[in-house]
This record gives structure tokens, sequence and C-alpha cells, in this order.
């Protein structure tokens, strides 16, 4: 049976934007129901996926940035800043587009501006595509914000019906936590504190994007809190919350903080994507095809071992010729239905 890269790829596609319709949704986007999350959100490295599977969802797309004119001010953006750059998401001219918005018509606009002029493609191109990957139709009235940084859209309508992010439940601990404490990395320190019995800095540094020293400094310093309990050991020292203090709001259903680390396993995941639709993949023979997948494999591998998700894809060493094609095709749907099932 010979792969349908066009049907493999309408079920990725599918599934990804269901999976971000529900990720959007926990956290107050207007729009389609969806299953419950228990995970927390993580909302920086959710952007930078969004802003590139989400060209094919022209109305997830707007209601995102509806969001981010309701909630932006919780943005880190200096973290957003630092992810895409040290994972190399694809959405570079998306996000500047993006920060220009927000940097003209938010109440916070100042935080956004210093990305608003990282980048711009040499040559313009539609920024939304029909889920076949043809072009959405356009007119010729085109939005300046986008048009600037070589997307070309319609005027920008959006809808204002998104609404800011729960005060309760897990999906939305890291927004609630910035609220309360300020963005900084302190939030995303606590987060992993709460899902762990005890934790190095450099693995608080390796799952939230922030430098090692950062992660240090703080965590030195919330030991002096009493909340945090420091201890050493084989020349390291290591961190855990004192039993009982923040239960309540990091552990409510006394178990660990659902944290994952969503920001290799997103990148894995655009990898994915954009792998899927490159045009020199299309219509190729079994043979060819399974090659090129176990390419995409191969890109996608490290970054799903950072996220503690690299079982999920088979070694494609250990498969000959064209068989690797159902592989692929057979544990990317796995890794699926976990990104869904939690």
């Amino acid at each position: 049976m010979n792969i349908s890269l066009t049907e493999f790829k309408a079920t990725v596609l599918k599934a990804l934007l269901d999976f971000l319709w529900s990720q959007w949704s926990a956290l107050g986007v207007a729009g389609q129901s969806a299953p419950e999350e228990r995970r927390v959100i993580d909302p920086e490295p959710l952007l930078l996926l969004s802003l590139t599977v989400c060209r094919y969802d022209a109305r997830l797309f707007d209601e995102i940035l509806d969001w981010l004119m309701v909630n932006g001010a919780f943005i880190n953006v200096q973290r957003l800043k630092n992810l895409e750059r040290q994972l190399d998401f694809q959405c570079k001219p998306q996000l500047s587009a993006v920060s220009e918005l927000l940097g003209q018509k938010s109440s916070y606009a100042l935080k956004w501006k210093g990305l608003a002029t990282a980048h711009t493609l040499e040559s313009a191109t539609p920024l939304f595509f029909m889920q076949d990957g043809k072009p959405l139709p356009l007119s010729a009235d085109y939005s300046p914000e986008f048009q600037g940084h070589g997307l070309l859209r319609g005027p920008l309508r959006l809808r204002g019906y998104s609404q800011p992010f729960p005060a309760h439940g897990m999906p939305a601990l890291l927004l609630r936590l910035r609220a309360l404490l300020g963005v900084n990395a302190r939030c995303e320190l606590l987060c992993l504190l709460g899902a762990s019995d005890e934790i190095h800095p450099s693995d608080i540094a390796r799952q939230t994007g922030y430098f090692p020293r950062t992660t240090q400094n703080a965590l030195a310093e919330m030991a002096r809190s009493g909340v945090v309990e420091m201890r050493s050991g084989n020349r390291e020292k290591k961190y855990r919350l004192q039993a009982g203090l923040l239960d309540k709001l990091l552990r409510p259903e006394g178990q660990l903080t659902a944290w994952v680390n969503w920001a290799p396993l997103f990148r894995a995941l655009e990898i994915l994507w954009l792998g899927l639709i490159d045009p020199k993949r299309q219509d190729l023979e079994p043979l060819l095809l399974a090659s090129e997948l176990r390419r995409l494999a191969m890109a996608m591998r490290p970054f799903l071992g950072e996220a503690g998700w690299g079982m999920d894809l088979r070694d494609e060493s250990a498969y000959r010729g064209a068989a690797y094609g159902h592989i692929f095709v057979e544990d990317v749907g796995a890794l699926l239905e976990r990104l869904h099932r939690g």
C-alpha cells in the first residue's frame, strides 16, 4: 500500500489545528468548544507554533490576535524572542508583523516594539492558505501591518470576543502567576518546582529558555523566602518547594503540577508540518518519499528528545526502503494522539 502524502498532510493539519484550538480556548479565545485541557499551557511557544500552523486557519489566527489585544501584557516578550532564536522557529515574519500590530494598537505597546522590525520577507507572499494548500483569495486592500513584512492579507477586523485568561484552573496557571508576581522568570520556576520533587537549576533553564545564570540567581533568592528549599550534594544544588505551602496553587489535586516541556515539542511539530508541505517532498515515488520522511524524523528527533518524547519516533535505521514511510505515518499518528490525550 502506497502512502498518500495528501491524505497524511490533511490528517496532520486537522490534528494540529484541533489541538491549537483547544489550547487557546482554554486561555480565553472565543471559538469552538474543545476537550478540557488539564496541563499548564505555555503561551510563548504556543504562539510561535500557532503563527506557522494557523496560516491554514485564518479564523484561529485572528482570534489569537484578538486574545493578544486583551492579554498580551502577560506575554513574556523577551522569552518569546529567546525561544524563537534558540529553537529557530520559522514564524519570524509573522511574529514581526504581529508585534508591529500590538505595538501600534494595544495598551501595552512598548514591550512589543522591539520585535516589530526584526524580520521581513524579501518578496511578498500570501499570509493565509486554504487547507488544500492553495492561497486564500485576496482583495487588493491589504493590511499594512502585515504587508510591511512581506505578508499579504485582507484588512484586519477583530471581533473583540476574547476574554481575559481564566482566574482559576491548571491551563492558565503560568499566566495567573504572572498576574500575581509580574512577568518574570520566577513564574516558570514555580511551575517547574511544582512539577518536580526536586530539580536542578540547569534543568529549569533548559525547559524554560532562560539563561542558566538567570535561573540560578532567582532560585538562590527564592530560597531565602523559606518557600523554596535547597539541598546540596555531589557538588550540585537542587531545589524543591517546602511541603504544603503552595500546594493549593500549584498542586490543587494533590499531584505534581502538570507541566510539559512544550517549546521543543512544538518546534518538532513545526518541523513536521513545514516538512510535509515542502514542495520537494510532493509527488515522490514511495522509496524517495520514505527517504525524505527519514530526513524529517532525524530533524524532529533532537527536539522530541529534549521534550521527553523521544521514544515516540522509532529508529529509522531499523527499517529499510519504502517500509519506513508507513512506520513514520504510524508514529506521527500516535504522537498526535498523545498530544491530544495529555
